[in-house]
Parts: C-alpha cells; structure tokens; sequence
C-alpha cells in the first residue's frame, strides 16, 4: 500500500504532479529515471522510496557522488529513523555496515559489486543521486560500471538535473537490465527564475542594452590613442550586493576562487551588517553547538568566519576544515546568512535554497584552461534560487565588467539548451582484474559493448546512417557520369591540363628531371585520353552538369566524410583493443598467468586508484620495511595531485624506492599504452609523517602551504588507501595489524570525520 495519503500528501508536503508520477511507480516495483531542475523536489522521492523499503523490511543503499551530500544524508535519515536503522560507507568512514538503510558514494557501490556482491544481493533499490555525474571526465565510469553489474534483483531510481538526452539513458539501462524504466521528467520550476546581467553603470540589465553600451565604450576607445585610453571602473561584489540587498537577499553568490570567495567575504563585511542582536544571538547558539560536536576547531580562519557569520556573511569551499563548513552550512540552512560566497561544490546536491544567486563570473579554470561555464553548471548554480513556499519567483545574476566583457562567454541561460549527457567510459586495471576474476572472454566481449558510450556511438550510427542514405539518393539524382572519365567536361578538364603541362614543357630553361616528368605526366594523360570512350552527352547536358558539379562535389565530400565518420563509430572494438592492450602489460607484471590473478593480480584487483605503484611498493615489501609514520607519508603521496604553485614541503624521508618503481611502471605504460597513469607527489608528505609522530595540527599548518581543508581531504584519502590495503591483507596478521595502527595514527582530531 502507499505511504503517500489520498490528498496527495507525504511529510506534511503536497506533492506535484512529478512527484506523484514517480511514487506511484516505485509502489509498482518499477526502476525509475527522474530528470528535473534543481530545487524542484527530487529528494524527496527518494524519502519516500527509502522510508517504504525500510517499514517492508527491505534494504536501500543510497549513494551520492560527494562523500559531504553522503555525509549529509547519513545524519539526515539518521534523524529520522534512529541510529540502528541507517549505515554509512564513504571510504572516510564505515558505521553499521550491514543497517536496512546504507549510505555510500557511488565508488563504494560499485566496488561491492566487484568484491562482495553477497553483502548487497538482498537490497530491493539502488537510488543514484546526480545521476547525470556519468559524464564527469573522472568519475563517470563509476555509474556505468555500477549500472552494468547491478544484480538482476535490484531496482533503481536515478536522480539527474534536467537533460535533453534523458530517453537515451534510460533506454540504454532498460536495455542492459532487461526490464523497463520509467521515465518522469519535470521543466517547469514552482518559483520561475529570472536571468539578469548586472554593470555598474546600467545596473540591473539584460544582454542587448549591454552589447550596446560595451559596442559604444568601444567606438569612444578607437578614437584615442592607446596611451589615452583608460580602463573603465571596474563592476565588483560590493556594487551588485548594494543593489539588490533591499529585495533580493538571501542570496548565494559562486566564486570561482576560494581566495576570492573569502576576499570578498571579508570586504562586505567591511560595510555591511545584516544580522540584528536577537539573530547574533541565534548564530552564537550554532555555533556553540557545533563547536560541542567537534572536540577541537584550531584554524586561523575561525577568528574572522566567525566574525564575518555574526554579521550574516559567509564563505564555503573546499579548502575549509569540516567542522567550519558545518557551521556554514547550519547558520545558511536557519536563513541566519544573508550573504553566502561559495564556490560551486556548494551546488552539488546539498539542499540550501535562497532568493538569488549571484555570479562574479561566467569564466572558470577547470584545470586544464579557462573556460565558459556550461548551461548545465549554470543551472545547478542558480536552481538554488527561489525558496518555495517564500518566494514567488528566483533571481540569477551575472556580474559583468566590462573592460573584459565577451558575450561569447556568457552561458545562453536557456533551460532549454542544456548540453546533453555523453559517456566518459574508460577501463581502469581494477576493472579489468575483476572482469578477468568474474567472467569469462565472451562474456567480457559482451559487457565491453553495453557501456553507455558504446550505445550512444550505435545510436548515433543508425542516425548516421540514415543520413548517409539520404545523402546517397541526392548523389545517385546527378549524372551517372558525372566526374567519370567517359564524361565530356571530364575530357575537356584533361585536355586542358595536357595543353597546360606541354606549355610549361616549351618555357623550361632548364632543369632536366623537371622536363621528365612533365613528360610523364603528358603521355599519361595522351593515355587516358586514348582509352577514353566518351559519353555522347548533348550540349544541354552538358551545360546542366557544368552548374551541378560544384554542389555535387560538396555532397561527395560530406558523403565521404560522414562514412569515414561511420566507420569509426565501434566504441566495442576500441574498448576491446584497450582491455587488450591493459590486459598484456598486467601479464607482463605478473599479475596474470593466463586467465587467472596471481597474488599480485588479486591484490590489486581490491586496490581502486593507483592500482600498479601501490601493488608493486606492496610486492617488493615496502610497506612491511616501513615505520607507521613512513607508510602514512607514502600513502599520501601516491595519487596526490598538487593544487597551482604549491610548494613542496622539504624533508628528509627515503623515496628513492618510491620513484624507482614509478618510473619503471611509466616507462611500461608508455610502450604498451603511449599514456602514463602513474602519480607520486611528495609535496605534502612531511606533514603527513609529522601528524602520525604526534605534532599538532596548528604545527603542521605552520609549515603548509596549502589549505587546512585540503590537508584534512590528503590524509583521509592516505587512510582510505591504507583501508583498501589492510582489507586485501587479512591473512598477513602482521601487516593487516599495522596498517591498522596507521589508520588509528591518522585518523584523530581535526582530520577525524564527525557524524
């Protein structure tokens, strides 16, 4: 029977029509695909979905593609249903592992899949949230994978934002699942949101009066000299939040830029006061009550956050230690911050609606280069606007300035042309150890072909292919002659050129070769001429394909192109050729004898990310040789990736060994790939050994050059690594035994999760 009463009411909430679509699919055992805007209420189909399995007695994992959205969730439905009924599974931490209930990161999920399917064959649903994380670059293989293996028993409800290509993704899952899914999609926002562009000059405005004015700026600009010209005042925060914090606060305001997200922070709070004294009041009992959660917050950003809160301003990134974040995020969450600057990881997921959100830029650097946000980020970042049952409608504004202005950079703000999803499927060395451990050649041919990316390159070759027949029939309507030597104009075409290589023949000086082989060229097309029997084509005819023949060698070349493209459209072979290739350099290591995993292979296969360097220091005997405070200090260099200009922290320790072997495994990789994986970055290792000899955190972030909240993120990605290696050394008492003090010497205080 369902939990949603007959007015259409779950928790105290009126469901909307989508909502309702979906509920009334999951009471019918159905695997569901919901797509729609941010904000609009897909959490709560996963509420209700989590709290029918559990009062049936059934088990529900739920995953996120963040361990925060995890993390949130755990404490979320922990509150709701007790503590025996929920779990948590995030690699940061594992609490009652085998609840009804289990939270995980997506990661978690499908290495249970691979490891352990047992544990999780009695779970009735899967829900993934973000679901349209499939095509992040890192990441999206996860999905995929997870979707591929999911047990025949196990429904599932995916989350996603909305996207234009939902249809194809759930096709392609009822397809490797066998079983139907339910598509509900939802365009329409309960509070509208409007787009707006803010200057200082025009205030609140639109794209065309800005063209107009940056095309006037410009003209005034090319009548001075260059030393002449000025730059005009520069639009900042300040400018936007004066404007509109009459009516439009609360507001989030994305940064690209953790320094400049506390920047401005700490510059509104120069001229700004939101709260009154009975709200600072509020805010002093938070963050009393954070504060009794965490044993010790020690970080130099604390005196002035805590300033800056107590005046209804914050900032939110990924740089901050957790328990500041929490205090962020619970002061937002109680409408006690009227000004939030954050960076975009605020978007994702977390549940944190307001009036309006505010962009100081519509360019960010991904990495690699700066680029402009996509429609798609742009709307995760501003669906947060619009509090519903508060506001009537949502506001977004961009900030512009325009001494730097491009209209090319700006999203279009259109829902309606969000970039669709596309697959990121690569092979990883763990997923081949565990496709070679749990299946055999035919059957590893087979899942290699029911990845996302091969269905979307088959869909794409059907349309292409269509194309390709239209085009066929418009090329077949031209002359059958056309271009072929019987034809006239081809004849007339020869001669031409014959007269025009005997003519350069007469004018050579010189040059005895160069008179060769015009020669040659001459008696070939004499040949040619001779053999040819021409076509006895009338004038009109010929008059006819003389005006065609420009189109009809477009159409031949578009023809031709496209069937090149056509041809390169088998995704199944090159992941094949991939598995291959992978496949012979883990032979050539000795982690295959065959088709079967030796040590080596079997160790690695419970090893996700890093799988070669950490198996082959493992094999050598490395982490036996090592003290703790040693062994910590390598974990947290394998796969460590330094931020822009970060400093490395001199030491002392011996990793000779270390980049021995890495450069070995690059040098393989290379020949039998052409790409290196491999990654060792020593920058911060010194701190990670002095935080397992007992030095405190202020000491360490004394010396760091990085922020306190990347420092916290390496070192429980070290205890995570050090996890997935005790976990795949249970025989070895010794070593499990030891890595288990290297956990217990990493994982306290500020570094500790707190649920």
């Amino acid at each position: 029977m369902s939990n949603v009463e007959t007015n259409l009411t779950y928790r105290g909430f009126t469901l909307d029509p989508f909502q309702k679509e979906a509920v009334e699919y999951i009471d019918q055992n159905f695997s569901v695909l919901v797509a729609a805007p941010t904000g609009v209420g897909k959490t709560l189909i996963a509420d209700y979905l989590i709290e029918k399995v559990y009062k049936s007695g059934g088990r529900v994992i739920y995953t996120a593609p963040i361990k925060a959205l995890s993390n949130q969730k755990f404490k979320e439905f922990k509150e709701h249903m007790g503590e025996d009924a929920v779990g948590i599974l995030t690699g940061d931490v594992v609490l009652n592992p085998d609840a009804p209930v289990l939270i995980m990161t997506t990661e978690i999920f499908r290495n249970m899949l691979q490891q352990s399917p047992a544990r999780i064959a009695d779970v009735q649903y899967i829900i993934f949230d973000e679901v349209h994380y499939i095509d992040d670059p890192q990441r999206g293989s996860v999905w995929e994978e997870s979707l591929i293996f999911m047990p025949d028993t196990m429904r599932f409800l995916g989350l996603s934002a909305t996207i234009p290509n939902v249809d194809q993704l759930a096709y392609w899952i009822g397809g490797i699942q066998n079983r139907e899914v339910k598509i509900v999609t939802n365009f329409n926002r309960i509070v509208p949101l409007q787009h707006h562009l803010f200057e200082k000059n025009l205030g609140i405005t639109n794209l065309a009066h800005l063209k107009k004015m940056h095309k006037r700026v410009q003209s005034k600009l090319a009548m001075l000299e260059p030393w002449e010209r000025k730059k005009m005042d520069t639009t900042s925060h300040i400018d936007l939040i004066a404007t509109i914090k009459k009516d439009y606060l609360p507001c989030l305001f994305f940064t690209f830029s953790r320094r400049k997200a506390e920047m401005n922070a700490l510059q509104l709070g120069e001229q700004h006061d939101f709260l009154k004294p009975e709200q600072k009041k509020q805010v002093q009992a938070i963050i009393d009550q954070v504060v009794e959660r965490f044993p010790r917050i020690s970080s130099e950003r604390w005196t002035s956050l805590r300033w800056l809160v107590l005046r209804g301003i914050g900032y939110h990134h990924a740089g901050m230690l957790p328990a500041l974040k929490d205090i962020v995020e619970a002061l937002f969450t109680h409408k006690l911050l009227s000004v939030l600057y954050c960076t975009e990881t605020f978007a994702v997921g977390l549940n944190f609606p307001c009036r309006s959100v505010c962009f100081d830029s519509s360019t960010k650097w991904d990495g690699v280069a700066f680029r402009s946000i996509t429609n798609r980020e742009y709307f995760q970042m501003s669906g947060r606007a619009g509090r519903r049952g508060i506001d009537t409608e949502g506001f977004a504004f961009t900030l512009i300035d325009l001494n730097y202005f491009d209209p090319r950079d700006l999203p279009t703000m259109k829902e309606s042309q969000i970039e669709p999803l596309q697959s990121q499927f690569t092979l990883s060395y763990n997923s081949i150890l565990n496709l070679i451990k749990n299946y055999d050649d035919a059957q590893i041919y087979r899942l290699l072909g029911m990845n996302f990316a091969t269905y979307q390159a088959l869909d794409e070759r059907s349309k292409v292919r269509e194309n390709l027949a239209e085009m066929k029939t418009e090329i077949d309507a031209f002359c059958e002659h056309m271009d072929l030597e019987k034809c006239p104009l081809v004849y007339e075409r020869l001669k031409r050129k014959r007269n025009q290589y005997q003519s350069q023949l007469g004018r050579e000086q010189s040059g005895r070769r160069r008179k060769q082989r015009l020669q040659q060229q001459i008696a070939a097309i004499n040949t040619s001429l001779t053999n040819i029997e021409m076509h006895n084509c009338s004038k009109e005819e010929q008059r006819k394909c003389r005006q065609e023949g420009k189109l009809y060698r477009k159409l031949l070349i578009r023809y031709q192109s496209l069937l090149k493209h056509e041809r390169q459209l088998d995704p199944q072979e090159r992941y094949y050729q991939e598995f291959q290739d992978k496949k012979s350099l883990l032979v050539s290591l000795n982690y295959l004898q065959g088709d079967a995993l030796t040590t080596a292979g079997d160790f690695a296969s419970q090893i996700h990310g890093q799988e070669l360097l950490v198996t082959e220091l493992f094999m050598d005997g490395l982490f036996h040789k090592l003290s703790i405070a040693e062994i910590n200090a390598v974990s947290v260099a394998i796969g460590y990736e330094p931020r822009k200009n970060e400093v490395k922290i001199k030491h002392n320790l011996n990793f000779a060994p270390v980049y021995k072997k890495m450069l070995q495994l690059t040098k393989l990789e290379e020949r039998f790939l052409g790409v290196s994986t491999v990654q060792f970055s020593d920058h911060i290792a010194a701190l990670a050994y002095r935080w397992s000899q007992g030095d405190s955190f202020d000491s360490l972030m004394g010396d760091a050059l990085i922020d306190e909240g990347d420092l916290v993120f390496a070192f429980r990605r070290g205890i995570d690594l050090i996890r997935q290696m005790r976990n795949a050394t249970t025989e070895d008492k010794y070593l499990s035994g030891k890595f288990k003090e290297c956990i217990n010497k990493m994982d306290h205080d500020q570094v500790s999760i707190w649920l």
